[in-house]
């Protein structure tokens, strides 16, 4: 049993139009979801929901995606599931998302997973993140088939990983906060690498002019979180008594 949850802030009709499309693409899975749960963190934009299938939880109060995770965790949990999956809403899952994550938690002895994540725009900036491994996780040398880190965009865990270790809600922006988590569960348990799973996330540059600033902004903000994670983690980007790798998926062959 597998439950998949998409943490939302609406903004505007573009906001809409790429949630719908991962819907569509969450409907079409080879192996259908149990449940899907779209959590609203209050969003702005007032808009309805028209896949039947889905959960919609609407919060009152902006807290956060950290937050808005953990609501959707203690709901999952409730059903017994043994996977719990998350996505972003500007994401799109390859038809085969599901079977591959699940599959690949199921016959491994991995507490967590993540996925191959690719730019779904074709500027230089869609580009360069491809190339630059923004939204990809971090290998552990030197098999690479173990991840330091995943962002929750392309990330799932078995259930009772997921209830031991929940997002911390001190980061109040998408920004940090998988980081923070992928650390602390790796304490304990560790995280695969499932090539197979499949998604693309959409930035949203309508070209690489245009787009510029808010490929700036995207990495101000990745930039700001880093203090609250340095507050709970002394060793980040290097710890060569595991190797990792300070590279990403897309800088070898897979």
């Amino acid at each position: 049993m597998s439950v998949l949850i998409i943490p939302c802030y609406i903004k505007s009709k573009w906001d809409i139009n790429c949630l719908n499309r991962l819907l569509d693409t969450a409907k079409n899975q080879t192996k259908p979801f149990n449940s899907v749960y779209v959590i609203d963190d209050a969003s702005p934009y007032q808009y309805k929901i028209t896949h039947d299938f889905v959960d919609h939880i609407i919060l009152k109060e902006n807290g956060g995606p950290a937050k808005a995770r953990n609501i959707g965790i203690d709901k999952a949990l409730t059903q017994n599931p043994e996977h719990i999956l998350f996505t972003d809403h500007d994401c799109i899952l390859d038809k085969e998302w599901n079977e591959q994550m699940t599959t690949f938690l199921y016959q491994t002895e991995f507490a967590a997973v993540g996925g191959m994540t690719y730019s779904w725009g074709k500027t230089l900036l869609d580009y360069y993140h491809d190339i630059n491994g923004t939204l990809a996780g971090k290998w552990l040398l030197p098999e690479r088939k173990e991840l330091w880190y995943m962002p929750s965009l392309n990330f799932g865990m078995k259930s009772f990983a997921a209830e031991e270790f929940p997002f911390d809600e001190r980061f109040p922006t998408a920004a940090g906060e998988d980081v923070d988590l992928c650390l602390r569960l790796r304490s304990k348990y560790k995280i695969g690498f499932c090539s197979d799973a499949k998604l693309w996330h959409d930035y949203g540059y309508k070209n690489s002019i245009s787009g510029f600033n808010k490929f700036m902004k995207l990495f101000k903000k990745y930039k700001s979180s880093s203090a609250t994670v340095y507050e709970g983690h002394t060793v980040l980007m290097w710890d060569s008594s595991e190797s990792i790798y300070k590279g990403n998926m897309y800088e070898s062959n897979i």
